[in-house]
Parts: C-alpha cells; sequence; structure tokens
C-alpha cells in the first residue's frame, strides 16, 4: 500500500476529531452495539486519529476482561452482552483504520474472538449457525440466524468494503428476525475473515451465486428458498443490486449508500476510500485498481428486472454525487423500483436509521409475501 501523503497526514493529525468527523460517526458505533456513553469516554481520550483502533482495543479488552469476570460468577446473560460490546469496540477500532494493518487485523480478529464468546451464550434455537461454503480454493463464512416460523424468505446481508459479518449485520439481523426473516451474513473475498485468502473479486455476483447453491442442496432449514432478498450497505448498496442483476434466482435487493459508477480521478478521491480499495483488493496503487475495476459501472451490467429499493443521503461525504449516483441506478433499473432519499442524510442515512430499518423490512415483507 502505498505511504501516506502529506495531505493524508494532516487530516488524521488535524483534520480529524470529534468537531469535524466522529460525531457523524456515531450512529455507526451504535449499530455496532457499542453505548453511547461509552462512546463519548473513549473518544474523549483520543488525541489523534493515530491513536484510534489502540485505544478502541483497549476498550474492547476492558470489556471482554469484564465479560469473562461474569461469566465466571454464572452471569451468562450479562456477559453475552459484555461480549458482544467487547467485539464491537474491537471492530470500530479497526473500521477504516488503514494506518497501520497488523494493528488492524489484530483488532477484527478480537472482535470475532468476543462475537464467538457471546453467541455460545445464546439458547441453543436463537444461536447463529456457523456455516462454511466452499469456494474457489477458500471458504465463504457466515452466520445463518433462523427464525422459529417455518418456509420464511432468507435475507442476505452483503458487507461494504470494510465491514464484517459479526457486528453491523448481526445488529441489523435483529431487526429482520423479529420481522420473521431468515438472514445470513458473511464474509465475501476481501472482506473480514475471508481477506487473508482471497482479496476482492469484481464478479461478486459469483460469490452469492456460489451462497444460494449452497442453501438450495442444503434444504435442512426450512428456508422458502424460492423468496431470497438482498440487503448492503455503503459499498454492499452497489453490490445488492448488481449481484441480483446477475443471479435470477434473487427476488428483489436492497441497497444503501451505494454508488452506481466510479469516475473520479484519484487527487478527487476521499483519501479513506482510496486506502479502503487498496487494502480490500491488495493492490499498492489506486491506477492499478482504477484500471482494473474500469467495469465499475452500473450500466455496464444487465439492467435488473425485479423490485429494487434504493437509500440515499444528500450530505454523503463518501459517495460522490450522491443525488446523481442514485438517480443513474434508478434510471438503471427495469424492474418496480423505488428511491428514498434524505437531502440531509449522510453516508447510509446513517443519521435516518431509525426510519430507515423498519421502512425496509416492511419492504421487504411486501415484495416477499
Amino acid at each position: 500500500m502505498e505511504k501516506l501523503s502529506i495531505k493524508e497526514k494532516i487530516i488524521y493529525r488535524f483534520i480529524f476529531n470529534e468537531r469535524r468527523v466522529y460525531k457523524h460517526w456515531y450512529s455507526r458505533f451504535l449499530i455496532s452495539g457499542v453505548n453511547y456513553n461509552r462512546i463519548l469516554r473513549v473518544i474523549s481520550r483520543i488525541k489523534n486519529f493515530y491513536n484510534w483502533c489502540a485505544e478502541w482495543s483497549k476498550e474492547g479488552v476492558v470489556m471482554e476482561n469484564l465479560a469473562q469476570k461474569m461469566l465466571l460468577k454464572g452471569y451468562k446473560y450479562t456477559a453475552k452482552n459484555l461480549f458482544h460490546e467487547a467485539a464491537g469496540c474491537f471492530h470500530v477500532g479497526q473500521h477504516i483504520y488503514f494506518l497501520d494493518i497488523k494493528q488492524k487485523n489484530e483488532a477484527q480478529d478480537r472482535a470475532r474472538k468476543n462475537y464467538k464468546n457471546a453467541i455460545e451464550l445464546y439458547e441453543q434455537s436463537q444461536k447463529p449457525i456457523r456455516i462454511e461454503i466452499p469456494f474457489q480454493n477458500t471458504i465463504i463464512p457466515g452466520y445463518l440466524r433462523l427464525t422459529d416460523q417455518k418456509n420464511r424468505p432468507l435475507i442476505i446481508q452483503i458487507n461494504g468494503l470494510d465491514n464484517i459479518k459479526e457486528i453491523e449485520n448481526h445488529y441489523l439481523g435483529n431487526f429482520l428476525l423479529d420481522a420473521n426473516l431468515n438472514i445470513f451474513a458473511f464474509d465475501g473475498p476481501g472482506q473480514g475473515e475471508m481477506w487473508k485468502n482471497m482479496k476482492m473479486i469484481k464478479e461478486y455476483e459469483k460469490v452469492v451465486s456460489t451462497i444460494i447453491d449452497w442453501f438450495e442442496n442444503n434444504t435442512n432449514y426450512n428456508i422458502n428458498i424460492k423468496k431470497i432478498g438482498t440487503y448492503g450497505m455503503s459499498y454492499g448498496g452497489y453490490l445488492s443490486p448488481r449481484v441480483a442483476a446477475y443471479e435470477k434466482r434473487i427476488s428483489c435487493a436492497v441497497g444503501n449508500g451505494g454508488l452506481g459508477y466510479l469516475k473520479e480521478k484519484p487527487k478527487k478521491m476521499n483519501p479513506i476510500w482510496i486506502r479502503d480499495l487498496l487494502h480490500v483488493t491488495g493492490h499498492k496503487k489506486i491506477n492499478d485498481v482504477i484500471s482494473e475495476w474500469k467495469e465499475l459501472d452500473i450500466k455496464k451490467i444487465p439492467p435488473l428486472d425485479r423490485p429494487l429499493l434504493f437509500i440515499q443521503g444528500g450530505m454523503d461525504k463518501l459517495i460522490p454525487e450522491p443525488k446523481k449516483q442514485a438517480d443513474y441506478i434508478m434510471d438503471w433499473a427495469t424492474g418496480e423500483k423505488e428511491l428514498k432519499f434524505y437531502p440531509d442524510g449522510e453516508h447510509c442515512c446513517i443519521n435516518y436509521l431509525d426510519e430507515i430499518i423498519p421502512y425496509t423490512i416492511d419492504w421487504l415483507i411486501k415484495i416477499l409475501s
């Protein structure tokens, strides 16, 4: 990966702070399972972004140790929730932190470890089921969570560039489960657990097709495999409609905060996005990513002819020209489609999740019923 530019060094040391940046991330931290007041306490200790991962990892260790103490006392419910919050702290620490990849990977490993500790304390009927699906020369790791009703639809949750299956998708999954929808959250190439063995591929639809093949061949979960929806946020907001366009077994798609094209020159791109792309693809220079991913244009693939719900925020600082991107995707899709645009919405409309999550679930139920 390229060394930090002077511009990046200035941004990470002086621009990234609570007033300018961190306060816009709070909702994202909340859906990672971290308490609001704990967020404030950790943020108050961070001098600049260079200390970000270290401070959040320290808090993760505190929570993990407390969870272990509660478990030794026999307080399983308390321990379960503290393990989840510890996982959230480690995840927040590693998220978009590309200043020290070794430190990032260690925090991410600890997030996975604490998630496993948490789900071991679930009642058997509610426990996420670990599934490993063969793909090329490696595996697609994921967790299946089942509603207690038979023959219900399956929602496949698709990560963003730097997300992992255990955190935000678990929180969002709680709402989907409450609505009696089965969910499968996974790490794809370049994401989470799969990053070490395989970097991001352009043809991400091959990953989701392999997942659907697996469920068609493993029918002992009482899932209605004829009713499948995809749900993705951030870069997953692009991947969700893309894979649905290619994979005809998908009934509908939800994209939140995605892009429809990538046309910006490197000098104008958000530096965090550049680092993220380099990390997930394994490339050292952004021009190599652009050269390989020049097809990152939704109109260069077959149009989606099934229902699409797309959500976009007008104040998105990560996605360039957010309204134009959303309109571009709407123009591409040929099936039933709906755009929910929030003029003051931030990335993934994270400041409107209280409206977006229930609306999305109602939309999925309507389409899949």
